[in-house]
């Protein structure tokens, strides 16, 4: 293993996968919450049935997790990519389980 990571294109080859996997899986992830939240809080914010919400919200998202893609692979940081991902990812299903439990009443 440590001769596979010691030759010249490892390291580079190794940061591409992980920018891959934060681009698909962590943009996946935070566009789905912002989606879920959004189909939570528009019902209330705009005054729209829910089910009208909901698909907006999906819609929406589709534009969300497009402009993540791109954004994974023209961030120069792969550190910072992976940051910013996981805290939206965390905030924003937080926001919507946390709406959710408000609405159920506990």
């Amino acid at each position: 293993m440590q001769r596979i990571l010691q030759r010249p294109g490892a390291r580079k080859a190794i940061s591409v996968i992980v920018r891959l996997i934060a681009a698909i899986g962590g943009g996946y992830a935070a566009s789905a919450g912002l989606a879920a939240l959004a189909a939570r809080v528009l019902p209330v914010a705009a005054a729209m049935p829910p089910s009208e919400a909901v698909v907006l919200a999906s819609m929406l998202a589709f534009l969300v997790y497009l402009g993540l893609l791109i954004w994974g692979f023209a961030e120069p940081s792969l550190v910072r990519l992976c940051l910013i991902l996981t805290a939206v990812g965390v905030v924003s299903w937080g926001g919507a389980f946390g709406l959710v439990r408000l609405a159920s009443g506990g």
